[in-house]
């Protein structure tokens, strides 16, 4: 009997794993977001239509990300050229990361039925706020644990701690939700990405450092600020058209004096003033769909669990429309490049992930309430170990790429080091693994134990505090307070540990301080 059903499940998983890989997020999250809609008795029509708009703007966001990552990517390889160094892992980006995490000895896709039943279990217990539907993006989950299955040869111990990882975004995406709420307006939305909140937990303490610098901390350099200040040469189409122009020379440097040069460093210009321009309209018609459907599945949750919190937790991509975001993106592409090029040991030779940037400061917004400098600052600092760490682990993704059948062409190593291969998530989950073996493993799945349950526990014992340290004002703090902390349970599990919450007190106290 065993021999039968043995076949039919990795048959199974295979047409599971093919269906995934085929749809892509921008066709499979319609279809996903249309039925929980139906589910939640949103009407037919409403949900159909919105659920278009959503795929509608997935496409538009990839096609200004592609179009960025196409200009970049040849550029870079041409500033490298330039120098005579010989990086060694290539970055391929997050789409081929993705597509080889989803074929790691069925890794990724039994991270997707563990996981939905795991996410579901620890709503139903009180352990989070969010419901993940985002799908796709469990491939995040894969991908660390195929890193560690690669170096351990334990497909349990990989599991554990991709799933560790999946629970880690789960509370740290309630931790940031309120901050992501009020910047970004998205009511009801959590972001449990696996890309972008491991960079925005690590910002928290290098932003303290970074708003005590002389200058930098006492002064505001967001978008607005910056248009007031500078006029036409501070709007983001300028400032997109100037980068690029600057980035266009660095890649043509050796031959300034032809005109095909010149077509390429303008065409470079007007490339990255598009991208400023367009990627925050998709993002718009993104919201347009999503907006309505997240409005009516929460109202549908809160009125049937009065007493308990819900949020949709969804893609950072609807966040990188932002200004702030973009800008920042731009900016730091040119430094990315130079410190691949100076930095000591570093093996890794930038391509399709300078596209991703986006993604690396979307959840910094709130934090530094779009301050561009300091968002650009901080990134330079995680730029650094990003790279070390990318390039560690390339090896075990080459390895990982040849047993999912991807095609490295003559790449000796790959990597992709903003999604995923360089997150700090990675240097703690992946590293030790390949560094220790099945011991290393351990302590990191230790390690992400620790981190998830000291996130859950600080966000029950000082939430007014912890939603300020990620970027929540006082008042938007003290709402979700009211909204989620008031005392007793959600499930089985306390909603506050220690003394109950007079909300009424935070409020007079929030009035006083103003």
């Amino acid at each position: 009997m065993l021999t039968v059903i043995v076949p039919l499940q990795s048959s199974f998983v295979q047409t599971l794993n093919d269906v995934i890989q085929g749809l892509g997020v921008s066709v499979l999250l319609p279809i996903i977001i249309f039925a929980i809609a139906l589910a939640f008795r949103v009407n037919a029509g409403q949900a159909f239509k919105s659920s278009i708009l959503i795929g509608v703007g997935f496409v538009g966001i990839f096609l200004v990300i592609g179009l960025f990552g196409g200009e970049i990517g040849p550029l870079a390889d041409a500033m490298v050229s330039a120098t005579g160094l010989e990086l060694t892992a290539v970055d391929v980006g997050w789409p081929a990361a993705a597509a080889i995490a989803f074929g790691i000895a069925e890794l990724g896709v039994w991270v997707i039925p563990i996981f939905v039943v795991l996410n579901l279990v620890l709503y139903a217990i009180g352990f989070t706020f969010t419901l993940d539907v985002d799908i796709w993006n469990y491939w995040h989950f894969a991908f660390i644990a195929g890193l560690v299955y690669f170096a351990t040869d334990s497909w349990g111990i990989a599991m554990a701690i991709g799933l560790t990882l999946g629970v880690f975004v789960l509370v740290a995406g309630d931790w940031f939700q309120p901050a992501i709420e009020e910047t970004f307006d998205t009511p009801g939305i959590s972001i449990p990405h696996a890309t972008s909140i491991p960079y925005a937990v690590a910002a928290i303490p290098i932003h303290e450092v970074v708003k005590r610098i002389p200058g930098v901390g006492s002064t505001t350099w967001d978008p607005e600020t910056i248009r007031d200040r500078f006029g036409v040469f501070g709007e983001p189409v300028t400032l997109g058209l100037v980068l690029g122009i600057l980035i266009g020379i660095g890649g043509n440097v050796n031959s300034l004096g032809a005109a095909d040069s010149w077509y390429t460093i303008l065409g470079a210009g007007i490339t990255f003033a598009a991208v400023m321009h367009i990627l925050p309209m998709m993002v718009g018609i993104l919201m347009e769909g999503l907006t309505p459907l997240s409005e009516s599945i929460r109202d549908t949750m809160t009125s049937r669990f009065e007493d308990r919190d819900f949020a949709v937790g969804l893609d950072s991509a609807i966040l990188i429309g932002h200004e702030s975001t973009i800008a920042a993106s731009l900016i730091i592409v040119p430094v990315a490049i130079l410190m691949m090029i100076v930095l000591p040991g570093n093996r890794v030779l930038w391509g399709v992930d300078l596209a991703t940037f986006p993604f690396f400061f979307a959840m910094m917004v709130p934090l530094m309430d779009g301050d561009v400098v300091k968002m650009v600052i901080t990134g330079i600092i995680l730029l650094i170990p990003m790279h070390y760490i990318a390039g560690s682990v390339a090896p075990l993704l080459t390895d990982a790429a040849a047993s999912a059948d991807f095609d490295v062409g003559e790449a000796q190593l790959i990597t992709s080091p903003v999604a995923d291969a360089g997150t700090p998530a990675t240097g703690l989950l992946a590293i030790p693994s390949q560094e220790l073996g099945v011991d290393g493993a351990y302590l990191s799945l230790a390690a992400g134990i620790v981190a998830v349950l000291a996130v859950w526990l600080a966000l029950r014992l000082w939430p007014v505090r912890m939603y300020m340290v990620a970027g929540a004002s006082e008042e938007k703090a003290i709402e979700m307070v009211e909204r989620r902390h008031t005392g007793g349970s959600a499930g089985i599990l306390p909603t506050k540990i220690g003394e109950p919450v007079d909300v009424e007190e935070l409020k007079a106290e929030a009035s006083e301080s103003d």
